[in-house]
């Protein structure tokens, strides 16, 4: 591994733990918040012993299905001049969404917003077709000038119809910290 790579490594390994830190210290202030603390904590270490693994990928499917009920879940990669997009990791996407996904490439691209991740039942005109497309959520993974990436979660499991308010605390932990997790472990 290079040296930048080793330093870019250890600033999200440092990041990530300073993570871990601040929900124990939130957990204990207020306990009436334990269960968003324990899913965010849960989260938080997952992507650590991930980044140690390089296993991030298969790590954020792990969180979407064990913590958000989710199991059919794609991360892809948009190139932003040609409009391709790149599945880097999937598990269990149907073919029928895999193929919507290849037409509306320039749709999902303009719903990709850093650092804030886009619940589609959220509702108004914007967002419809995002569920027309049996998308549930989008969590921005990293947009550049040439492409942009993000986690899209499909159809939840039958006992879980909505994200609630500690799935969204996990979903925006999503959109801060796996991008760069994800990217460093492609830089080793």
């Amino acid at each position: 591994m290079s040296k930048k790579a080793q330093a870019v490594s250890k600033h999200v390994a440092d990041l990530v733990q300073f993570s871990v830190e601040e929900f124990r210290r939130r957990a204990k202030e207020r306990p009436s918040d334990l269960s968003v603390w324990t899913k965010l904590y849960a989260t938080n270490q997952t992507l650590l012993w991930a980044m140690r693994k390089n296993t991030v990928g298969p790590a954020l499917l792990e969180i979407c299905a064990n913590l958000l009920a989710c199991e059919e879940v794609a991360i892809v990669e948009i190139e932003c001049e040609t409009e391709t997009i790149r599945f880097v990791v999937e598990k269990n996407l149907l073919p029928e969404n895999r193929a919507a996904l290849i037409q509306n490439t320039r749709l999902l691209e303009s719903r990709i917003e850093p650092g804030r991740a886009v619940i589609a039942a959220d509702g108004g005109e914007d967002l419809s077709a995002l569920l027309a497309l049996g998308i549930n959520a989008v969590v921005p993974l990293w947009a550049r000038e040439r492409s942009k990436g993000a986690m899209l979660l499909f159809q939840l499991l039958p006992q879980h119809t909505a994200f609630d308010a500690e799935d969204r605390e996990v979903l925006q932990l999503l959109s801060i910290y796996a991008g760069p997790c994800l990217r460093n472990q492609n830089l080793g």
